[in-house]
């Protein structure tokens, strides 16, 4: 099979020619191991190696596992950064920790990237030793793959994707589903699936996450500065890229109006200062009238606690990250794509209103019904910001 890499030539010569290595290794060595039969309660080992988001839409593949495998047991291989997304999970029996060093956004130096991957691939070793699994499924197109690993474990059928090297050492080396990349990436979660007996579609997935008893309102409020009172709507700013983020002064003007026009309090959520920022802005537009309702909650809130929140928040206003998926499982929300398209479209229980500058996703026709797609040649434009208020105060309105 010619394998189709992704990424800039030098990005993807150096994968050729490890490929050169591991397919000469693998034709005179791994592909001879003894597989055995697949079982009819299978060991499932899925590999995720990207981030938040995500882990979280990979974990809506374990109860259509379950469905078809009752007694499958499933594991998983991701990086510490996803941790608080399995953490409480009851389809995952173990969480392989390895952090990939093309997918660490941490603020440290390649070569301590590299050390951590190491160190963690070193870690998660004994337990891949152990093992046999019946199946091996990555699910990344992109990035950082896990198929390193397949020499140090027992697998009987490996599937994977054949754009990040080492394909080699896959049984089934699969294409992505469309060349141009303008696809929903569970279309590639369902083509792994097709490859163990699985048949499901974007349409029927319920996407889920597990709030764990111990979070409460009583909990959260006391992390919180100020007292939260309904209703609310909630603010994520933030997302792994600046590029994607929207400009503080968009932000401050949406909220001066939501709250001149309603009784909305807002909640703002992230992992830096740039809520406090938001927050001041707020406060000098609106000469702090509403001080009391106005909620820096960034910095202090677990994702069992935001998703709690979520679950009794009126809206979420989101970006193309973690926070859009997270939310729309528990209540309606309007996210904004600045860089993105189809491929990252969100898959929610509760209506979104989304939207997005993709020009290759310009009309197409999303398959989930409950999420709203609107093209602007702009997201920071007086009408999208008009739209936003409407929406929110308005259920009435119809875009």
């Amino acid at each position: 099979m010619k394998r189709h890499y992704s990424g800039t030539p030098r990005e993807t010569i150096p994968l050729r020619i490890l490929d050169f290595f591991v397919d000469i290794y693998v034709r005179w060595f791994y592909r001879s191991r003894d597989k055995g039969s697949i079982s009819a309660s299978p060991k499932v080992l899925i590999a995720s190696l990207g981030h938040m988001g995500d882990a979280l839409t990979v974990s809506y593949l374990f109860p259509i596992i379950r469905q078809k495998y009752p007694n499958a047991v499933i594991d998983i291989i991701s990086p510490s950064w996803c941790n608080a997304v399995h953490q409480h999970n009851p389809y995952i029996r173990h969480i392989l920790v390895i952090d990939h060093f093309l997918s660490n956004r941490s603020a440290i130096s390649f070569w301590q990237k590299l050390n951590r991957h190491y160190q963690t691939f070193k870690a998660a070793l004994p337990i891949l030793r152990q093992e046999q699994y019946d199946f091996y499924l990555d699910v990344r197109t992109s990035y950082g793959v896990s198929h390193f690993i397949l020499p140090f474990t027992k697998v009987k059928k490996a599937v994977g994707f054949n754009r990040r090297g080492m394909g080699g050492f896959l049984d089934v080396e699969l294409e992505i589903p469309r060349k141009d990349g303008n696809y929903h990436h569970f279309e590639a979660y369902a083509a792994l699936l097709r490859e163990i007996g699985i048949e499901t579609t974007l349409q029927e997935v319920i996407p889920y996450f597990p709030i764990n008893a111990s979070v409460s309102s009583s909990t959260i409020q006391s992390k919180l500065s100020l007292p939260l009172t309904k209703p609310y709507i909630l603010l994520f700013p933030e997302t792994g890229e600046a590029h994607r983020q929207m400009s503080n002064s968009f932000w401050v003007g949406v909220l001066k109006e939501v709250l001149q026009v309603s009784d909305y309090s807002v909640v703002l959520c992230g992992q830096t200062a740039l809520s406090s920022v938001i927050e001041a802005g707020v406060h000098r537009a609106t000469d702090a009238q509403f001080t009391p309702r106005v909620i820096d909650g960034s910095k202090v809130l677990s994702i069992q606690e935001l998703a709690f929140l979520a679950s009794e928040a009126e809206y979420a206003l989101t970006l193309d990250s973690f926070p859009e998926h997270l939310c729309c499982i528990f209540c309606k929300t309007i996210t904004l794509y600045k860089a993105s398209g189809l491929p990252f479209f969100p898959i929610a229980n509760y209506p979104v209103l989304l939207f997005h500058t993709h020009l290759l996703s310009r009309g197409v026709e999303y398959v989930r019904r409950n999420v709203t797609i609107l093209y602007r040649d702009r997201i920071e434009s007086p009408e999208v910001s008009q739209l936003i208020v409407e929406k929110i105060t308005s259920e009435d309105k119809v875009l």
